[in-house]
């Protein structure tokens, strides 16, 4: 029985070489005990009766045969023991076997589950091979189509974008076609309008490259009835609107920006699609404009001459008399012009102030009754002028030229040549207006500041780049500088007439008004060419100054007195400079240098001849004595003559020349000077007069003579007394 479950066993599970849990079913024998029972395999191989063979000791696993027989072992003996104990062994292992029969069983059947899901496992597995094969195949196929949709892709969105460009550039939306059509000329239809433009630009654009399409060949004309549907409502909307201009009520400017540049892209429209259209609107709107501007600077002009206070007549130039101007009544006639104002420039100069941009508002102005010289009126109308001519370039060039043309020459022009119809009549206002008042005036300060006004004005429309009123700003100066020369020439010729009927009067230490007026009148010119340096003042001024030059010699020379003389003419100079310097100008001006140098000169004059009244017999000594070949050819009664009568007199006569300056001139600074320039001269004369003496009476103190009866006074004691007079003024 346990022989039968070996084998069967054996023939189920194979080798009997396993281990099972819980006991030991191997066969395995020491390695001795599988040599010996090799070698009695080898021996049961041969008979009893048969001879026993030589063993070849040499062979693998015959080593343990090989020391049985050499020790003499009986090899029968030895192998029926051996086999005698596998026989115990053998049994031992069926009863092992017999007591783990059900964990065989056990055993059994799980390796037969195991094998059962191992062929499970297997076919799964050829199966998920079959599958990742079909995979691979599968990917590979999806690789290929991949590649050909991509191409595909790039391809398409080529041809997507090619075909868009020119569908969004020639496509347009029924709504805005409507809009176009049948809708109210707004905001909304000033967009259609521009989506409209776009799709003619391109297909102008594209006309050569897409001809062939039929999608061009289709919309084009539908697009050019459009622009021209367009084009009808748009010149009726401006034209409307240009037509509100014609009120003098309406502000031009505030139209100009809240409507016109908001819709201005209607006429640039019009320029690139209808021409004809765009010319009918912009002929319209400069004939309107036209008249709108002209009648506004002509009821400005109106009202500023209102306003105007005169300032100089004929009778006013720098040579004339001061004759009473008697009623009947025996009072002065009042006169409504401001002859503070004349020569004198005074407050008229605020004027050229730029900080101030207001213009004159004659409703403000006619409240307070104020009146203005006409530098202001002039001024106020070039503000306004500047300002909406300005206002009016920029709306034209926006407007009216289309932003290709506004980057090209052509642009400036065709603005230069809508601005000069609109304000050529406006202009021209402004050129009678300054006209009217050049004809009837005598005020040169005035037509001065008129021509810097001009400048000014051409210097602020060059700074704010509007080229469109070089005609006014040449007409204001070609009227101006005539006009200033010829008031110039009137003042010079008074002058000398004056000179010729003051010949027969006396003349008075104190310097006359014609000196005042022209002191005034210089300073102003200088104060206004200022920055300027134009020649053309310079030279009127070098000429007006020679005249009064003239004058002045000439009045001091019909005079016999020739200290009364010299003191009109110390007078008068002083009175120039000092109006000068209270002007600020310093001896870098010619007309400061030129008369500074008149006053030294008679200053100087003035000093020799007030100490030849004086001290004439000191003066003259030294001059005699020093002209002496010999210092011994003074006689020392000469020297004693004059050392006793500068003795006797000296102190009174510094005295007397200190009256008389203080009596002559009023001007401190002045004074001080000439009193000064005169003591000096003493001292000069006087130490040049103590050398003489010291020479003479030192070489005849040498020779044994003696001295005059009294010492002259020292330099010194001279000085010191001097220096007491010099805080008279």
């Amino acid at each position: 029985m346990a022989q039968k479950r070996l084998s069967s066993a054996n023939e189920q599970g194979g080798d009997t070489d396993l281990v099972f849990a819980g006991f030991d079913t191997t066969t395995e024998q020491p390695k001795e005990r599988q040599q010996q029972q090799y070698a009695i395999q080898r021996l049961q191989e041969h008979s009893d009766s048969q001879p026993m063979p030589d063993i070849d000791i040499d062979k693998d696993n015959d080593e343990l045969v090989k020391r049985l027989l050499t020790k003499g072992v009986d090899l029968r003996l030895y192998a029926r023991d051996i086999e005698g104990e596998l026989h115990a062994l053998e049994d031992e292992q069926l009863a092992n076997y017999e007591e783990n029969e059900g964990a065989l069983l056990e055993l059994d059947a799980e390796i037969r589950g195991c094998d059962e899901v191992l062929e499970n496992m297997e076919r799964l597995l050829a199966n998920f091979k079959s599958s990742l094969g079909n995979i691979n195949d599968e990917i590979q196929t999806l690789q290929s189509d991949s590649v050909s949709m991509s191409v595909r892709l790039k391809n398409r969105i080529v041809a997507e974008k090619q075909l868009g460009r020119i569908i969004q550039g020639i496509a347009l939306s029924p709504a805005a076609i409507d809009t176009i059509c049948n809708g109210e000329v707004n905001e909304k239809y000033l967009d259609c309008l521009v989506e409209v433009n776009k799709k003619m630009a391109y297909l102008r654009v594209h006309e050569k490259q897409h001809r062939r399409l039929r999608a061009f060949q289709e919309t084009q004309p539908e697009l050019e009835r459009l622009c021209l549907k367009a084009s009808a409502k748009v010149r009726d909307f401006l034209l409307a609107k240009i037509n509100d201009l014609r009120s003098l009520s309406t502000n031009a400017h505030i139209l100009q920006s809240s409507v016109f540049l908001k819709y201005r892209f209607f006429n640039h429209f019009l320029i690139e699609r209808h021409p004809e259209a765009a010319v009918e609107v912009r002929d319209t709107y400069i004939h309107i404009m036209r008249q709108y501007y002209l009648d506004h600077f002509e009821a400005y002009q109106r009202g500023l001459l209102k306003f105007e206070r005169p300032v100089a007549d004929k009778a006013d130039v720098v040579g004339m008399e001061e004759p009473s101007k008697l009623s009947l009544f025996g009072s002065a006639k009042p006169s409504a012009r401001d002859k503070s104002n004349v020569f004198n420039l005074g407050a008229r100069a605020s004027v050229l102030d730029t900080a101030d941009p207001r213009a004159i508002v004659l409703s403000i102005a006619g409240d307070s009754n104020e009146r203005f010289p006409f530098e202001a009126l002039f001024r106020s109308y070039n503000l306004a002028l500047a300002d909406n001519a300005t206002a009016e370039y920029e709306f034209i060039m926006q407007f009216f030229v289309s932003p290709k043309a506004r980057q090209k020459i052509t642009g400036s022009d065709m603005a230069r040549m809508v601005f000069g119809h609109i304000f050529e009549p406006s202009i021209r206002v402004g050129e009678q207006f300054l006209k009217g008042y050049l004809e009837g005036s005598h005020d040169a300060l005035g037509v001065l500041l008129c021509i810097r006004l001009v400048s000014l004005m051409a210097s602020e429309l060059q700074r704010r780049r509007v080229p469109v009123l070089e005609a006014y700003v040449n007409s204001a100066n070609m009227q101006l500088w005539p006009r200033f020369q010829a008031i110039l020439d009137g003042h010079i010729e008074s002058i000398k007439r004056l000179a010729a009927y003051r010949a027969k009067s006396k003349i008075d230490t104190q310097p006359p008004a014609t000196v005042r007026r022209y002191a005034e009148f210089a300073a102003s010119m200088l104060r206004l060419n200022q920055g300027y340096n134009t020649h053309v003042v310079a030279l009127s001024l070098a000429r007006l100054r020679a005249e009064i030059q003239a004058y002045i010699s000439h009045m001091a020379g019909g005079n016999s007195d020739k200290h009364a003389s010299l003191v009109f003419l110390v007078n008068s100079y002083d009175l120039i400079l000092t109006v000068l310097h209270e002007n600020r100008f310093t001896e870098r001006e010619e007309e400061v240098s030129s008369w500074k140098q008149e006053l030294a000169a008679t200053v100087l004059e003035y000093a020799e001849v007030e100490l030849e009244n004086h001290f004439g017999y000191l003066k003259q000594f030294v001059i005699d004595a020093e002209q002496q070949s010999d210092i011994a050819q003074i006689t020392s009664e000469d020297l004693g003559r004059v050392v006793s009568v500068f003795n006797a007199e000296w102190r009174s006569k510094i005295a007397a020349i200190n009256s008389s300056i203080i009596q002559s001139f009023s001007n401190f600074r002045t004074g001080t000077e000439i009193l000064h320039a005169v003591l000096g001269q003493l001292i000069i004369y006087y130490t040049r007069f103590h050398s003489l003496y010291d020479k003479r009476f030192a070489r005849r103190s040498s020779s044994g003579g003696g001295t005059t009866s009294q010492q002259p006074v020292g330099v010194q004691n001279v000085m010191v007394e001097i220096k007491k007079y010099r805080n008279n003024f």
